[in-house]
């Protein structure tokens, strides 16, 4: 369902948090964690990349503890199993506002180091899922703001800990207690042999029973219940694990993968992989990366917000914000010659392409009342008051969003890749077959030769997914976008960078950018009819544009602009995950029923927001092959399932609008 705005923690909240010792208490948290039933140090030093649960989350008083012992134990070093990484995960229905945060940790001196690093990453209270990576990526905190119930019904997040509260009614009114259905959800995601902390163990009796149904049992520990995951039963298989499955989690497949395509989704996946300790052999026909549609001059990063919220407005939202901290990570962003990444978040101002949609823009902000750091609306005079210049009307102002130069993206992530792991590129390669070896896959060029081979193949490339046997049924078309370079001289210094029919850039090495055109066909030469569209939406944003600039003549034979070709789904949202095996598939009626390529993936249909899909597109298949959390609920998970066309009646149900 639709997510609904986010409701802050009240004062009274915040003092609850206080008087309770699980939420406010630092030394009573440090002393029950380190007891050997506590579980904590039992999932650090068995797992590669132990992930928590935490219900209870108040300021973050457990993360902060549980990160501190994660970084103890790594720097203990010696035999003993070494945590790599450390995934955590927590549902807030009302989380605190940046600014309350510091009176809450001030009483947590020991933990201050943590806690600054917390503060400095809060994201804004938007609902959603919020990833954040910290400690150089070590860290993986997950927060999702939106009511308990709802958010663990569609979490996933494989878990090995979970800290819970008896009495969670306490501290939120709207959540069940724990009851066996409730409790079914969080065995769903135990993994064989995870623990539990119930705080306040006093007091939850029920608790108790409730949790012996689905699976836990235990005893009391230093005022809690300390719980052990074993049933002594057969597990559906909806479950993460079956139950004689070991506690230690391990990915599916040997950690290397072959990669098709380095534009901005294949770029993106071999950064993230490499980070989690993959090798790489990176395919591409161009000879380097950002060759096809990634190779633009300019392209921009920004939401896309809806009225009623829609899975698209969803999942830019999550993607958005996972983007902007990544671009950060890797170096930023600027314009000068040594920058990490060329572009600027100058801000994006968004005019509706018609009264129509400008109503609604202007309703929905009313509507969500977002941060302004966010998102705000514009009315006409706002808008012509920023620009300095006529407008064709109000938009939404998305203060932090801006524009990117997408071949230094590309360059950027593979630098980091080749940091973080073993990567090899084989440029100059198009990959004409996929053919199954044993546990491999081997991919030939069209003499027949070997390129590489791997145990998972991730394809890539766009529409060009198509021309192999294996990805051929896929409803994915190559839409031709022709951008305008016009020349940045006298161009008028607009602060910020447009969108509405078409998008405009700032200047960059010489050049504005205007685009694009949206053409059914596959003509890959510039033509002067695609200019003069691309000329006109700048007229239609900027009324008087004419007035203060030499408009290019669209027919000139030296006008220079760039084609490339979308990747776009029906339902215009990407294909992420497994992919079918359309001639095993028999009419199925469920995702989960609908038969895969064993170890064959898809990053597709990225349509025109490749700078926002890529990073948490890729950051998801990566926690998918790692068995880790995953940074997006269970239903948008279904909107990019590449299986969604397999099923009978289609995808209309997850259909987004662009």
């Amino acid at each position: 369902m639709p997510a609904r705005p986010v409701i802050p923690a009240s004062a009274e909240l915040l003092a609850a948090w206080r008087a309770d010792p699980y939420s406010g208490d630092a030394g009573r948290m440090a002393q029950l964690l380190a007891a050997p039933q506590a579980g904590l140090d039992a999932c650090l030093q068995t797992q590669h990349a132990p992930a928590i649960l935490d219900l209870h989350f108040g300021a973050g008083l457990a993360f902060l503890a549980s990160w501190r012992r994660f970084d103890q134990l790594r720097a203990q070093g010696g035999a003993q199993r070494l945590p790599q990484r450390l995934h955590y995960v927590a549902i807030q229905p009302h989380p605190c506002r940046a600014e309350q945060l510091p009176a809450l940790h001030a009483g947590w001196p020991e933990l201050a180091a943590y806690a600054d690093r917390l503060r400095a990453a809060w994201p804004p209270l938007l609902p959603g899922t919020h990833r954040l990576l910290l400690d150089e990526g070590r860290v993986t905190l997950t927060l999702v703001f939106g009511p308990l119930d709802e958010e663990l019904a569609r979490l996933e997040a494989p878990c090995d800990l979970f800290y819970l509260h008896a009495r969670q009614q306490e501290f939120d009114a709207a959540a069940s207690d724990w009851n066996p259905h409730a409790c079914k959800r969080l065995a769903r995601l135990a993994w064989t042999g995870a623990h539990a902390l119930v705080f306040d163990g006093e007091a939850s009796a029920a608790t108790m029973a409730a949790m012996r149904q689905v699976g836990f049992s235990g005893a009391p520990l230093q005022g809690t219940l300390a719980l052990h995951y074993a049933p002594a039963w057969k597990r559906p298989p909806a479950h993460v694990a079956a139950a004689d499955t070991p506690l230690r989690r391990q990915p599916e497949h040997a950690r290397h993968a072959l990669v098709i395509g380095a534009g901005l989704a294949g770029c993106a996946i071999a950064e993230r992989l490499a980070a989690r300790g993959w090798r790489i052999d990176l395919a591409d026909a161009g000879d380097g990366p950002a060759t096809q549609a990634s190779g633009n001059h300019g392209g921009l990063f920004m939401p896309a917000l809806a009225r009623d919220d829609s899975p698209l407005a969803r999942l830019t939202r999550a993607a958005f914000l996972f983007a902007e901290r990544h671009w950060e990570r890797l170096g930023g962003i600027g314009t000068e010659a040594d920058a990490a990444i060329a572009g600027e978040r100058c801000g994006i101002l968004q005019f509706g392409r018609d009264a129509k949609q400008a109503l609604s823009f202007e309703q929905g902000a009313q509507d969500w009342n977002y941060p302004p750091e966010y998102a705000r609306w514009m009315d006409a005079e706002q808008a012509r008051a920023l620009l300095g210049m006529p407008v064709m009307g109000g938009g939404y102002f998305f203060p932090q969003a801006g524009w990117l130069n997408p071949p230094s993206v590309c360059r950027r992530l593979l630098a980091a890749a080749r940091q973080g792991g073993a990567l090899a590129t084989h440029f100059g390669k198009q990959v004409a077959s996929l053919r199954r070896a044993g546990d491999d896959w081997q991919a030939f060029d069209q003499a027949g030769k070997i390129i590489a081979q791997a145990p998972v193949v991730i394809l890539a490339a766009g529409a060009q997914a198509r021309t192999l046997a294996q990805s051929a049924s896929l409803p994915l078309n190559a839409v031709r976008g022709q951008v305008t370079h016009l020349p940045a001289a006298g161009f008028p210094e607009l602060p910020v960078a447009l969108c509405g029919d078409g998008y405009l850039t700032r200047p960059y090495a010489g050049s504005v950018c205007m685009g694009a055109s949206y053409d059914r066909d596959g003509d890959t030469a510039l033509r002067a009819g695609s200019h003069a569209d691309n000329l006109q939406r700048l007229r239609n944003m900027l009324p008087g544009i004419d007035q203060r600039y030499a408009m290019p003549d669209a027919q000139a034979a030296n006008l220079p602009g760039r084609v490339g070709f979308r990747c776009i789904a029906p339902d215009r949202l990407p294909l992420v995950g497994a992919l079918p095996d359309v001639d095993a598939a028999a009419a199925p009626t469920r995702l989960e029923a609908v038969p895969r390529h064993a170890g064959l993936y898809g990053l597709l249909g990225y349509a025109s927001r490749g700078l926002i899909w890529a990073p948490v597109m890729a950051e998801l298949l990566a926690a998918m092959l790692e068995r880790e959390p995953l940074p997006l609920p269970r239903d948008l998970l279904a909107a990019l399932d590449p299986a969604r066309f397999v099923l009978k009646g289609g995808a209309e149900a997850v259909a987004g609008d662009d």
